[in-house]
């Protein structure tokens, strides 16, 4: 027995809306931003560039004062997200970004989320 869908655009969606907080995971938004670490003064140990799908990126690594490392991570110039770690093991204990190109990091990102490269850095 095979069901008729009257208004088959209707499938796509659902799958997506089913699925969207899957593919989230542990993603928190704060619409005011996340706090973006402080690299002043500290010069990096790593910078690493390779492009990708026409994106330029760009991750420099920073140790902080505080024992922390940092990676400020760009494509085409333009900065759109920072992985924090407390110790060098792997993996990071978390990653903001700025979705947008609105220079407000309001996505944070877990050590197990995925993400991709926002839209606006190849622009």
């Amino acid at each position: 027995m095979a069901i008729q869908l009257k208004h088959r655009w209707l499938l796509p969606l659902f799958f997506l809306i089913i699925s969207y907080p899957v593919l989230l995971m542990g993603q928190e938004i704060r619409e005011e931003g996340w706090p973006i670490p402080d690299l002043e003064d500290l010069i990096p140990y790593s910078i690493t560039i390779k492009t990708s799908d026409g994106v330029e990126k760009m991750v420099e690594k920073f140790s902080t004062l505080a024992g922390r490392h940092v990676a400020r991570i760009s494509g085409n110039g333009r900065v759109y997200a920072y992985a924090v770690d407390h110790n060098e093991d792997p993996p990071i204990d978390y990653l903001i970004l700025d979705p947008n190109g609105s220079e407000r990091f309001t996505h944070k990102y877990g050590p197990d989320d995925l993400f991709l490269i926002p839209e606006w850095v190849s622009h």
